[in-house]
């Protein structure tokens, strides 16, 4: 046994939060409760994407034209990826499937960071955007609500007979390309910050146009998302089994990031957004390519078992 497997063991793991369950021990929450969320959770983003400019219009945003674009790619995301996984993966849990545990680990943090950014992100005081979106605002509390309730249930459905054997020199390959992918995404928003305070605006005027949402958004990834990351991939190296859970949540909000990314460039693309950098999509497309090739090197031993399960 390597010294990473015995501190696995004998440490107490990233506390009762994010401990993994022993085989048979009930679940922190209810299989009732996460079921029913999962399933109301995709019912609202399913509701957001028929009321928003992809659907009825009747939703309406207080921001730019070009967030708006990136508002519908995000209800693409949520559409294609995160309703079906939250309504696949609620009812397989219902059904007392253990399949299910890896289809919502990846909705939890996307459905907190959209209820959160799009909630609080719009430009209130700015008199040129008008909108009705604070009329919607329990829909987005309820995305963030029932994400805690996910993150909760998700990081307590694995156990230690979930964690793959992984190969020292596989593991650190995985860990040195995933550390790439951060640093490509905090120097991409590092950049725009370093734009900001220097110049007073980005180079594709997005700055100029939507402030709150601009800063809300570099706060989020820069002081949570991205660090969540690293952490991930410290205890991955350190206490890989105790840390399994924390990992999977984590790289499964990088697949719902990479798809919505991909969407919000195709989209912007497609309607000819100034503020689209059109070598941004080859950025894009090689994040979305590495963010779900890293949830799938983390699932990889599971995959045959996943349909029988």
């Amino acid at each position: 046994m390597d010294s990473a497997s015995e501190i696995g063991h004998s440490g107490e793991g990233i506390g009762s939060l994010g401990r993994m369950s022993e085989p048979g021990e009930e679940p922190l929450i209810p299989r009732q409760v996460i079921g029913l969320t999962a399933i109301i959770c995709a019912a609202v983003v399913i509701t957001i994407a028929i009321l928003g400019p992809l659907g009825t219009g009747s939703l309406q945003y207080r921001t730019s034209q070009s967030s708006t674009w990136q508002l519908e790619a995000q209800d693409v995301a949520n559409i294609v990826l995160i309703a079906p996984a939250l309504l696949v993966g609620g009812v397989l849990h219902l059904a007392r499937r253990d399949s299910s545990k890896y289809l919502l680990v990846l909705t939890p943090i996307s459905l907190m960071y959209n209820g959160i950014s799009v909630g609080i992100g719009q430009e209130w005081v700015n008199p040129a955007y008008d909108g009705n979106v604070e009329q919607y605002a329990w829909l987005f509390l309820m995305l963030v609500i029932g994400g805690l309730i996910l993150l909760v249930g998700s990081l307590s459905m694995f156990t230690k007979e979930d964690v793959p054997q992984f190969r020292p020199r596989g593991l650190k390959l995985y860990v040195v390309v995933m550390t790439v992918f951060l640093l490509l995404f905090a120097l991409m928003w590092i950049s725009e910050l370093s734009q900001v305070m220097s110049t007073g605006d980005t180079t594709s005027g997005s700055y100029h146009e939507t402030p709150t949402a601009w800063w809300l958004v570099k706060y989020l990834d820069l002081g949570v998302t991205i660090p969540f990351g690293f952490l991930a991939l410290f205890l991955l190296l350190r206490r890989r089994e105790s840390s399994y859970p924390m990992v999977l949540v984590s790289f499964g909000f990088f697949v719902g990031t990479g798809t919505a990314v991909n969407a919000m460039g195709w989209i912007m693309f497609i309607n000819n957004d100034p503020q689209l950098q059109t070598s941004g999509l080859m950025i894009f497309a090689v994040l979305g390519l590495l963010s779900y090739g890293g949830f799938l090197y983390l699932v990889k031993d599971k995959l045959p078992h996943f349909v029988r399960r």
